[in-house]
């Protein structure tokens, strides 16, 4: 990539956010991150960029830019040599990256920078550690059921858990219905389809978490897979 082009890149990335945060709930589950992503691929990295804040100093990163070429494509499409833009800040991918190695990524789309993007707290990592998610998107894509709403009630946006707390989803097949545990998990089995989260306990209100990966009034449901959301009482 050319010098000038790496600069556009910094003007565009420079206007978002300068620090990033991972969503919740976690883990990022595999069967909700498949579905979540706009393109799943084994990809080999072959050049690895930064992008420079100013460009005499070395020292500001900004992002990086990487180039990879696609093996296997698991999910969408996408070309045979396409880039990852990835700030340079607490959102970044726990795993380092390393030209000639093979990785499992979980893409979406990046409208503010215009770029190939992924979760750096989801799923996405080097081969050599992703069978295990290998297999659940084998699982997936060979499933014609259903799938699961899954999540977590908690008393503040970092606070407690909220246990005994009734979860209704309604929509495409129907009302089904749940109960957050002793640790304020809930699960709740569905056919495929749309659905609406609702939320009830004696005294107490929620709504969805505003870094929750999914929102409860629109969910969708595609069989084998799941989506994750957190609730928490209304802001004061």
């Amino acid at each position: 990539m050319k010098p000038a082009t790496l600069l556009v890149v910094a003007a565009l990335l420079s206007s978002g956010p300068a620090m990033a945060m991972c969503h919740v709930p976690q883990p990022r589950l595999v069967s909700a991150e498949y579905f979540a992503s706009k393109v799943v691929v084994q990809a080999t990295l072959t050049k690895v960029e930064p992008v420079l804040e100013q460009k005499d100093d070395p020292l500001s990163v900004l992002a990086y830019v990487y180039t990879l070429r696609a093996n296997r494509l698991l999910r969408g499409n996408i070309g045979g040599v396409f880039h990852v833009y990835e700030g340079n800040d607490s959102g970044r991918a726990s795993f380092r990256w390393k030209v000639g190695r093979q990785y499992l990524l979980f893409l979406f789309y990046a409208k503010n920078v215009q770029a190939w993007a992924l979760d750096g707290c989801g799923n996405s990592g080097p081969m050599t550690r992703a069978q295990p998610a290998l297999d659940q998107i084998q699982a997936i894509q060979t499933s014609s059921d259903g799938g699961v709403i899954r999540g977590i009630v908690t008393q503040s946006n970092l606070g407690t858990p909220v246990s005994g707390v009734h979860l209704e989803a309604r929509g495409t097949g129907g009302i089904f219905t749940g109960v957050s545990d002793h640790v304020g998990n809930f699960e709740i089995k569905v056919p495929a389809g749309r659905y609406t989260l609702h939320a009830r306990k004696k005294g107490l209100k929620f709504r969805t978490h505003e870094l929750s990966y999914e929102k409860a009034n629109d969910l969708t449901i595609q069989p084998g897979g799941c989506v994750q959301v957190q609730l928490v009482p209304p802001s004061p």
